[in-house]
């Protein structure tokens, strides 16, 4: 701890234009770097290719690898770079983002003085049918000096089941700038919002079955979903199958999401698993009622059901198409929920969120 100051670097597997976990990276780096007492510097295993959200220009990047290898290839060699870049700009600590640098953090924390925090960026229990993913957590939790969970549920999980020294929970922050932009809510809107990558774990083929039955009684609404990835085409074509074709629309990537959601009635999240939803958390700053299967970590922790929306037992289609329709025939109900105490999104404010961090860090430095 060279000039007083903490010296602090995240580890990404690549500082991305998608995906939540480059989102708040750049918010929680961005906002510590604003702290005097510290020094931030980020470091990508593979080299980025375009730089979006607000990641911080000022702060010094550094790559491992200079084109995307898979982890299993490239370990040793990133390895490598990882360990001379935290010895030459002397990094107090090291904190890993996710599973997938686990290893890899582990090996360039090492007897050096480097301190390891892993921070968990998905649900513990909801990916635990990948082997892979599972040897990372214990793994990277058994070497750490310090496991950040999302949630308050993954604390005791990662606490009872990994031999994780120290384990703290730390939310995922609402960014300021979705908080200075709220609308009041649009009580006309007969539109539905989904956000997220297309893959398995969002499970939009579930939505697209409960879009079904919604439009049935109430052909007037259309649901967007927002998000690109793999399962794109075989949406597409679910779409077409079941005539949704204009109703349900896959709207692709935006950087404007934050302005779009005033457009919305609601919020609905059909996911399988998730370690800590941000859409929930921009659904909520931007007072949509929220729809949610109540999955085992996430969704509990910011939906108080029938107070800010509804928790619909994991994966019953004609219970969420039931809830939402009440939803859509009960403004309300909809706006009640929409004005739910608004002392619930404080938790998740970023000046209570950053302290934390800040703390966390001190406390792992003593």
């Amino acid at each position: 701890m060279m000039n007083g100051k903490i010296k602090v670097a995240f580890l990404l597997s690549i500082i991305t234009e998608r995906g939540g976990i480059g989102r708040v990276t750049s918010i929680i780096s961005n906002e510590l770097s604003l702290n005097p007492n510290f020094e931030i510097h980020i470091i990508s295993y593979a080299k980025k290719q375009s730089n979006s959200y607000d990641w911080n220009s000022e702060l010094p990047y550094h790559y491992l690898l200079e084109k995307r290898t898979p982890m299993k290839k490239g370990i040793w060699s990133a390895t490598n770079k990882l360990r001379k870049i935290t010895s030459k700009y002397n990094i107090d600590i090291l904190i890993s983002c996710g599973a997938i640098t686990g290893p890899l953090s582990v090996l360039g924390t090492r007897f050096n003085k480097t301190k390891l925090v892993y921070w968990s960026h998905s649900s513990f229990k909801g990916t635990s049918n990948k082997q892979f993913r599972i040897f990372n957590e214990h793994f990277s939790a058994l070497f750490c000096d310090c496991l950040i969970s999302l949630t308050k549920t993954d604390e005791k999980n990662y606490s009872n089941e990994t031999k994780a020294k120290f384990v703290t929970q730390i939310y995922n922050p609402i960014d300021k700038r979705l908080l200075e932009n709220v609308k009041t809510y649009n009580e006309n809107s007969k539109k539905i919002i989904s956000v997220g990558r297309l893959t398995a774990q969002k499970n939009f083929e579930a939505a697209l079955d409960v879009a079904e039955l919604v439009f049935k009684k109430h052909p007037d609404f259309i649901w967007d979903i927002y998000g690109s990835g793999e399962d794109e085409e075989m949406l597409n074509n679910i779409i077409e199958s079941k005539n949704l074709s204009g109703k349900v629309n896959l709207m692709g990537q935006s950087s404007d999401l934050y302005n779009l959601y005033n457009d919305y009635a609601m919020m609905v999240m059909t996911s399988k698993y998730e370690g800590f939803p941000m859409s929930l958390i921009e659904g909520l700053a931007s007072k949509l009622p929220l729809v949610s299967f109540d999955i085992p970590t996430g969704p509990n922790e910011i939906i108080i059901d029938k107070k800010n929306g509804y928790l619909i037992q994991p994966f019953n289609i004609q219970e969420m198409a039931n809830k939402i329709n009440l939803l859509i025939e009960n403004q309300n109900k909809r706006k009640m929920y929409t004005d739910f105490d608004r002392n619930h999104i404080s938790q998740f404010k970023l000046e209570f969120i950053i302290t934390k961090w800040e703390n966390t860090l001190k406390k792992i430095i003593e």
